[in-house]
């Protein structure tokens, strides 16, 4: 295993879309997050929308949205629980174990290391979740003795699970924790507007962005965590993709992708 070093400045990098799924990228990925992994604290939150709506059509099911967020009636939501806590997740531990990562992998409800409430929209969007705490206790506790926790994106509330939408967990996380950075890896470059990368957005700006007709999907509630984490802690969120060794690196930099950051901390580094 690498050896680790507990930092005060935690990592949080949000695993998603589809960038990832050659075994090559994949693992380029697990080796750049061992090599961050031996310098500071880090923490894996992940997705996996595409894997449980493509399991789910081979159930017969038809995967709904609404403004970004799955609706889960009780059917998708067996699906999601058995394609992110269990394939997806321990895929991800095994990926990351095998680059010399201690990882440890856990969902939402483990220990309860998110406090969920349902969803202010659960009459649309059904057995949605949303975060109203972390226990940043348990997290720091793995941290200290070098795991890297990996986060899958199902929570417990009331006795019965719930869906939850990974970049808000990511989110919460990185706000409990007070990370210094925040990445979300998707399959975009950052949040396009006309057809260009926007390469700094200050979290004011957000909700007037979100409104903008090239603004939807899943960018969504990545934008809207983004935000409330850097509204927060006062440092910096990422959204982009993977490119190769070096990503993440560039992201923390904040050379590569949209960032979100606050004015008083504007001048980070760009290309």
């Amino acid at each position: 295993m690498v050896e680790h070093t507990t930092s005060s400045e935690p990592l949080v990098v949000k695993l998603g879309g589809q960038a990832l799924e050659s075994a090559e990228a994949a693992r380029a990925l697990a080796q750049e997050i061992a090599s961050l992994a031996a310098e500071r604290s880090v923490l894996v939150v992940h997705g996996g929308g595409q894997d449980v709506s493509d399991w789910s059509r081979r159930l017969g099911l038809t995967p709904q949205f609404h403004e970004g967020l799955r609706v889960t009636d009780e059917a998708s939501l067996q699906v999601a629980t058995a394609v992110l806590a269990g394939l997806r997740n321990k895929e991800l531990v095994a990926l990351l174990r095998e680059a010399g990562v201690d990882a440890i992998g856990l969902s939402a409800c483990d220990g309860e290391l998110a406090v969920l409430e349902p969803h202010p929209e659960s009459a649309t969007l059904g057995r949605v979740g949303r975060v109203v705490g972390i226990r940043a206790e348990l997290l720091r506790g793995f941290l200290e003795i070098g795991l890297v926790p990996v986060l899958a994106s199902v929570g417990a509330q009331g006795g019965h699970l719930w869906n939850v939408n990974a970049d808000e967990l990511a989110g919460a996380v990185a706000r409990a924790m007070q990370a210094t950075n925040l990445i979300f890896l998707s399959d975009t470059p950052g949040v396009v507007i006309a057809g260009e990368v926007v390469r700094e957005i200050d979290p004011e700006e957000v909700p007037a962005l979100l409104a903008h007709p090239d603004v939807g999907g899943g960018m969504i509630p990545k934008l809207r965590a983004a935000a409330d984490a850097v509204c927060q802690s006062g440092d910096m969120g990422c959204i982009t993709r993977w490119a190769g060794e070096g990503s993440l690196r560039r992201a923390m930099a904040g050379s590569e992708g949209t960032c979100i950051v606050t004015r008083e901390h504007t001048g980070v580094a760009h290309d």
